[in-house]
């Protein structure tokens, strides 16, 4: 039977991949190699035996391994040579097997294998394999990439943070937490946060419900309150403040909950002498007035407090979709891939590259956002054709809907080429329209019009979606705002905060006008300076 052909797949970040072949069979070894080679991978080697796998791993690195189990008469088999794979180098193993025995697959879980391919296979099947494998060995790369950023900005914070599951159980400490409260991450870990976390009101000296309980039960929760004081694991008395928010909702079950707070005891110190000066009220404390003015802006460290714990939330919450969709198809396929028809495989391997597109969107969106909100991103002008621009960005669009949507793209008047930031640009189109595609029906039709007026251009995105409530409207563009009327739809409510910064940058203007069940449009007019 005649292999099929498939184009050159540019997998790894280097260019091709590079996958060993560990197989005593000569003949089976050279045959797959030959498949590898005509799906446009590269054959990092060919050895017979675990030990010499692991040494041409170490030496190599290669980006993917296809693994026989049984390796006969061989002192290691593909399973424990594997096993010291995954545990040393992290390297990602494909078994190729014609054994399928019970005994043989639960010790071959036991190694998280990228797949199981049962022999005879043909090249689609060994195709479809690979490529999962690569996927979703960079995704995990990925993932452990985000979680080393977040735990360094959560390490180096001098805030304390503490995370729960949905019972209370400690899931998190930083090192901050682990200061304040005198307990050591290892001991914490498990234990309900009422233990480890003990609060009292200073002024009566009697105990305070613990935050997280209570946002555990639904209540909603603005701040710690005033005069609260830790007891720590010691015994000794440090005066906090904090805020406590859900990490995440499923319906209106709430998963977990994050614990931000700080050492209060200079400005309970700062308080008390401006009291005994007369400088401050008796009635009314600093800590208070702020919180009655409605604590406008992040001008407060408790309101940094919420703005991190939104950041966290938002994360995790955004993760789950994307990453419950690649688990899934990726055990569809590798439970059942040699029985799935040609459709099916290929559909569950779209939803997986979609997943990771989508989680690197988010990725790349949070990092705008915190450039935005700590005031690094630059404009940085250059000569841009606008049109051409505008183009690629709506073209980029489309692909990524496929036939669900349908984007028009047109222009009026005369668009000149012009001094403007390319990638900022390139923020606000991109959020507008994923916004309009986001919040409106499957079928619909989603438009950027590009107007040139003299000395400005005019970018208006419209869209027949959801629309926003007129009353909340002027707020929609603060940071995780969303309208009230997003019911299910998932989201991060960072996106127009993002368009809001990159038009200022520009010293632009930003309108919108949208109607319940009609449909929004989103009109940003940007000042040119012309190309002569």
């Amino acid at each position: 039977m005649k292999l099929a052909t498939y184009p050159l797949q540019e997998v790894s970040s280097v260019g091709v991949a590079k996958i060993l072949i560990v197989e005593d069979e000569t003949i089976t070894a050279q045959a797959i190699a030959a498949q590898i080679k005509r799906l446009g991978y590269e054959v990092a080697d060919i050895v017979n035996s675990g030990q010499a796998a692991l040494a041409k791993v170490a030496e190599n690195r290669p980006d993917l391994v296809l693994m026989d189990i049984v390796l006969k008469q061989r002192e290691m088999d593909g399973i424990e040579a594997a096993a010291q794979m995954r545990s040393h180098f992290k390297i990602p193993v494909i078994y190729l097997t014609a054994h399928t025995e019970e005994t043989i697959l639960s010790r071959a879980k036991v190694t998280e294998p990228f797949g199981y391919i049962v022999k005879p296979f043909n090249q689609r099947d060994l195709r479809i394999a690979i490529e999962i494998g690569l996927y979703r060995h960079r995704m995990e790369q990925q993932l452990i990439e985000r979680e080393k950023l977040l735990s360094t900005i959560l390490d180096s914070t001098s805030d304390a943070v503490i995370a729960t599951d949905e019972i209370g159980c400690i899931t998190y400490m930083n090192p901050m937490a682990e200061t304040l409260t005198g307990w050591q991450s290892f001991e914490a870990l498990g234990k309900s946060i009422t233990e480890v976390v003990q609060i009292i009101d200073e002024r009566n000296n009697t105990a305070v419900e613990n935050p997280v309980m209570q946002v555990l039960r639904g209540e909603t929760l603005n701040y710690l309150g005033n005069y609260r004081t830790l007891i720590t694991k010691s015994g000794t008395r440090i005066p906090i403040a904090g805020r406590t928010s859900p990490m995440e909702r499923e319906g209106d079950t709430i998963k977990g909950a994050v614990f931000i707070f700080e050492d209060n005891t200079e400005r309970r110190k700062a308080e008390v002498l401006e009291l005994e000066q007369g400088r401050l009220s008796p009635e009314i404390t600093k800590q208070e007035k702020t919180e009655s003015e409605g604590c406008e802006g992040l001008e407060t460290q408790q309101e940094i407090n919420h703005f991190t714990s939104r950041i966290m939330s938002m994360i995790a919450h955004e993760y789950r979709t994307p990453l419950a969709v690649i688990l899934t198809s990726t055990g569809l396929l590798k439970r059942y891939g040699s029985e799935l028809p040609k459709e099916k495989k290929e559909m569950y391997l779209e939803r997986i590259q979609t997943g990771v597109k989508q989680m690197d969107r988010l990725l790349d969106k949070v990092v705008i956002f915190n450039k935005a909100e700590a005031n690094e991103l630059k404009f940085n002008p250059e000569p841009l054709d606008v049109a051409q621009w505008c183009n690629q960005l709506v073209e980029e669009q489309r692909l990524l809907v496929g036939d669900r949507y349908t984007i028009h793209f047109a222009t009026q008047g005369s668009i000149p080429s012009a001094n403007l930031d390319k990638e900022l640009v390139g923020h606000i189109v991109t959020n507008l329209l994923a916004n309009g595609i986001k919040y409106s029906a499957k079928g619909s039709i989603i438009s950027l019009v590009l107007i040139g007026q003299e000395n400005e251009i005019v970018l208006k995105v419209q869209d027949s979606g959801i629309g926003i409530p007129q009353a909340e409207q002027e707020k929609i563009f603060l940071p995780f705002v969303r309208a009230s009327n997003v019911s299910t739809i998932s989201g991060t409510g960072i996106g127009l905060s993002i368009v809001k910064k990159c038009v200022d940058l520009h010293g632009g203007q930003i309108a919108i006008a949208s109607e319940i069940g009609v449909g929004t449009t989103v009109t940003v007019t940007l000042p040119i300076k012309l190309i002569r």
